[in-house]
């Protein structure tokens, strides 16, 4: 029971220590080859905002992968609470009939990222634009 406590403990710290009041990380994929870019990229990044624009705009899970890798790999550790938290608000957005519509009217392959609660919404719209087209 103290152990676990003291996990919980130091997670909250490392948590709280992330600062929240930067700009969303962009631009990684072409940092992660010159490290001094991705430095100054992910130190002060806004984890939450981050989240939030990969949400919005349907990006999976394995987005984090690939910004965790950057970024710890010049010793910046990422808030994957607040990453997360922000990928799902913009997922909410981003997992809707209206949009499923929009991308089907637009020809856009119907693959997606919604969660489960949110699939069932974005696939309805998305045969009601490809029924609209056909």
């Amino acid at each position: 029971m103290a152990r676990s406590l003291a996990v919980i403990m130091t997670a909250a710290l490392v948590l709280s220590a992330c600062s929240q009041s930067g700009a969303p990380v962009a631009g990684l994929e072409a940092a992660a080859a010159k490290p001094d870019t991705a430095l100054g990229r992910c130190q002060g990044a806004n984890w939450h905002a981050t989240g939030y624009q990969h949400g919005i705009s349907g990006f999976s899970a394995k987005a984090l992968k690939a910004l965790s890798a950057t970024c710890e790999g010049v010793g910046v550790k990422v808030n994957r609470l607040a990453y997360s938290t922000g990928r799902l608000e913009g997922l909410t957005l981003f997992c809707t009939p209206e949009n499923g519509y929009a991308r089907a009217v637009a020809g856009q392959p119907p693959k997606h990222n919604c969660p489960p609660a949110l699939a069932k919404d974005f696939e309805a719209g998305y045969a009601n634009g490809l029924a609209k087209q056909g």
